[in-house]
């Protein structure tokens, strides 16, 4: 066994993961304490939480490719390995980086890559610069992959991919 696969990567993800979900928690906790605080509110301060654990899992998705095969060359190729989301022609990996990737250059005053926005639009979600947050690509991203907008759905699928990167090589 190469000794890259060990994940050594996994549990400071988990760590970082576990805190941006008792920081959503804390959000939630405001709903029931503040007559005024709704759900806009909430969403509006939830929607960088998110953003920043699928960014976690952008880097631990390259990471691990990086891992496996020393190099990001053809990592998109990577991206495709897995599970499609629901009736879309992408996995959920290329759903993870896509929303990372909006989450990161949305304010970006050119439009987004069209790698990004394609991915995006395939799986269904509104990408203009205007749109409202309950329509936000990132939450709404967030509940194609997970009804309870549980993050750590996120990881088990994550960990499946990884495992799938090693064994997928050997098929060739």
């Amino acid at each position: 066994m190469h000794w890259k696969r060990c994940d050594y990567r996994i549990e400071s993800l988990r760590l970082t993961i576990e805190g941006l979900e008792k920081s959503i928690v804390e959000l939630e906790k405001k709903l029931k304490e503040i007559e005024w605080y709704d759900g806009i509110w909430f969403l509006e301060e939830v929607e960088p939480i998110i953003g920043l654990s699928f960014i976690a899992l952008q880097n631990y998705i390259n990471s691990s490719i990086y891992d496996r095969f020393e190099t990001l060359n053809n990592q998109y190729e990577k991206y495709k390995i897995g599970k499609l989301v629901n009736d879309a022609k992408r996995t959920e990996i290329e759903l993870i980086i896509g929303i990372a990737n909006y989450f990161k250059h949305r304010d970006d005053e050119n439009d987004l890559r069209k790698g990004t926005s394609s991915i995006l639009l395939d799986c269904g979600l509104k990408i203009n610069k205007e749109i409202d947050i309950t329509e936000s690509p990132i939450i709404k991203g967030l509940e194609l992959l997970t009804e309870k907008w549980d993050l750590s759905d996120l990881i088990i699928i994550i960990d499946k991919w990884r495992e799938n990167l090693w064994i997928e090589i050997k098929k060739h």
